[in-house]
């Protein structure tokens, strides 16, 4: 059977149908009416909240968070509709600011903000960007967890309210994106946001992975409340960027509806493990730091000692903002775990290499077939280089066997696997 993937630059696949277990995507689902109206009927039925023309009452100043453009929730088409609301309930536009929750991530240019936000509202709003580490930037919201207390934009604390955009799919470290995820880790501060992910190394990644409830999901939305976050707006879109569905209200309970909608259209039922599990990463994979996400939905697949045949773009490389994971790569974890130990690393980045270590190296091996990544860097920090996917297949069955078993996942960054349902 021929496999197809989403990049025109490269040919398809010829996968012979004796090993193949199965092809799988999830996200199909088409939309059953405009955008439009599934963003109104959200901001209309609220949950666990008033509708947010009343909480607008008789207050002052307004704060819209909204993710980045590694996330791509359709904040052009979602913010006018609550921009109405706000009015409708007296609050008028120089009362209305905007903060992009970037978490670790690289600032967005002009151009980038326009395409999330839309040139309306880029021209006629004040809009920042989260800086994590700029501690002049950051208040605590009086939470701690070991040594580390956990920190927040400050802009929060002038707000009368808060509302945060975002958008709703399976995520390997909190369940879901979406929510409280926009405060932690979307405007909280370096150590905070290492702390987080930290936590999420104490379960298995078939744990977190499109289940809600889990502790780093409680952490998040324990800070998020402290932070003073008070209502979202949150999509769910498809494979082709469509919306599927919106939720609006509290930021707990209307996520947890939101979740349950995410997972009904993301899951996917797999009856068993592969030798080899091949995905792409596509809409995911800035660099890899993003396509990570799909390399954990392809480990869920994967039988011990598998290999996994990464199909990715990555034009921004193996991690552009971290350039510690280019110079250590994911091979030595001992000296990974001695740097981290004396203050080398940032814990985020040590997170990383000893998170993605687990699936690359000490229980898997990882080709990447990724233009943005050249055969050098690839090789270094611990990833078997290939041109095409047909040369990767060719590494994979050599390593596995001529009657290895195959599954092919496509848009692996939003998927959910079940195996064995």
């Amino acid at each position: 059977m021929k496999s197809r993937f989403p990049y025109d630059y490269l040919p398809p696949l010829e996968i012979p149908d004796k090993n193949l277990i199965g092809i799988y995507e999830a996200g199909q689902q088409k939309p059953t009416a405009v955008s439009e109206e599934i963003v109104k009927r959200s901001l209309d039925n609220p949950i666990g909240a008033l509708p947010l023309a009343e909480l607008a009452e008789e207050i002052e100043r307004v704060l819209i968070l909204c993710d980045d453009n590694t996330r791509y929730t359709p904040a052009y088409l979602v913010i006018p509709y609550i921009i109405d609301e706000l009015h409708s309930g007296g609050v008028t536009d120089e009362n209305i600011s905007f903060l992009i929750a970037s978490g670790t991530h690289r600032l967005m240019t002009e151009s980038e903000l326009i395409a999330k936000l839309g040139k309306s509202v880029v021209d006629k709003f004040l809009i920042e960007q989260h800086v994590h580490n700029d501690l002049e930037e950051l208040v605590p919201v009086g939470k701690r967890m070991g040594d580390v207390e956990f920190l927040v934009n400050k802009r929060l604390r002038d707000a009368d309210l808060v509302i945060g955009v975002g958008n709703i799919v399976p995520h390997m470290y909190k369940g879901f994106s979406g929510g409280s995820n926009i405060i932690l880790p979307g405007v909280s501060g370096e150590d905070s946001i290492a702390a987080l992910h930290w936590l999420s190394l104490e379960s298995p990644v078939e744990d977190i992975l499109g289940v809600r409830e889990n502790p780093p999901r409680l952490l998040i939305d324990e800070v998020a409340r402290k932070a003073g976050l008070n209502y979202i707006v949150n999509t769910i879109v498809n494979n082709d960027l469509e919306i599927i569905d919106a939720v609006a209200g509290d930021p707990v309970e209307a996520h947890r509806v939101g979740a349950k909608a995410a997972s009904h259209i993301f899951s996917v039922d797999i009856p068993e493990k592969a030798d080899i599990v091949i995905f792409d990463a596509y809409e995911n994979d800035l660099d890899f730091w993003q396509a990570n996400k799909g390399l954990n939905s392809a480990y869920v697949c994967l039988k011990p000692g598998g290999v996994v045949i990464m199909i990715a773009d990555c034009p921004e490389g193996a991690c552009n903002n971290v350039p510690d994971v280019g110079r250590y790569g994911f091979r030595d974890i001992r000296k990974i775990m001695e740097l981290h130990e004396k203050g080398i690393l940032h814990p985020i980045i040590s997170h990383f290499l000893i998170a993605t270590n687990r699936i690359i190296i000490e229980h898997s091996s990882c080709i990447s077939v990724t233009r943005g990544i050249s055969k050098e860097e690839a090789e270094h920090v611990g990833f078997i280089y290939a041109e095409t996917p047909s040369d990767a297949l060719n590494k994979a069955f050599l390593m596995k066997g001529p009657d290895a078993t195959i599954t092919v996942l496509r848009h692996a960054g939003n998927m959910c696997p079940r195996i064995g349902k």
